[in-house]
């Protein structure tokens, strides 16, 4: 791949991880109300994930998947009612005075598994391998395959940087959250109303 495509590419999966979306809501979520820590698990559950799509795209199978009446509106509804739970779940912890109280604070493997399955029910994370990604493979210039492999690499390692870097930077609020117990009311709150925001946008994804 000529190196100017090759920067076209990461400057586009930079602007994607960047894109307000679930993703972002869902780390930011918890990197507010239970620090740096469980905002990097989530965001490596949300990495981890696009290995199952990386692999969809690799062996067919979602290309399988968009031929097959409904079947990507079942998993579009799927990751709605996931991300409505999610809201609801974040709500019933507006009266917890500090998120250090929490027993899930302590288990990083907790919020990869909910950064996992979030990611894993985003259908606009297999739009973006079904329809950016094969734009960028050359069959006359090598193996399709590893083509796919390289770039869907390149997209994970870019994705994760980038969301590390934003639950960093969001990590700065942490402790002004853990003082204030109305900032953690207006966080919470927000925050659920963002993710069910996303949830509503969701249903008019077209398939």
């Amino acid at each position: 791949m000529p190196f100017s495509e090759l920067l076209s590419y990461i400057l586009f999966v930079v602007g994607f991880a960047l894109t307000p979306g679930p993703n972002m809501m869902l780390y930011l979520t918890y990197t507010f109300e239970y620090g740096r820590k469980s905002g990097w698990a989530t965001a490596t559950g949300i990495m981890s994930s696009f290995l199952v799509h990386i692999t969809a795209i690799v062996f067919g199978l979602t290309a399988l998947l968009v031929a097959i009446p409904h079947a990507l509106d079942i998993l579009r509804y799927c990751g709605i009612v996931y991300l409505l739970y999610l809201a609801i779940n974040n709500l019933k912890m507006v009266k917890w005075k500090t998120g250090y109280e929490t027993v899930d604070a302590t288990k990083p493997a907790v919020f990869f598994l909910k950064g996992f399955i979030a990611n894993l029910l985003n259908p606009g994370a297999l739009f973006l391998y079904f329809s950016v990604l094969p734009q960028f493979i050359h069959p006359e210039k090598g193996n399709v395959i590893t083509q796919s492999l390289m770039l869907g690499g390149i997209q994970m390692l870019c994705s994760f940087i980038t969301n590390c870097s934003i639950v960093y930077l969001a990590g700065f609020a942490t402790e002004t959250f853990f003082k204030n117990e109305n900032y953690q009311r207006i966080v919470r709150y927000s925050m659920s109303f963002f993710i069910v925001l996303f949830a509503v946008k969701m249903l008019f994804i077209k398939s």
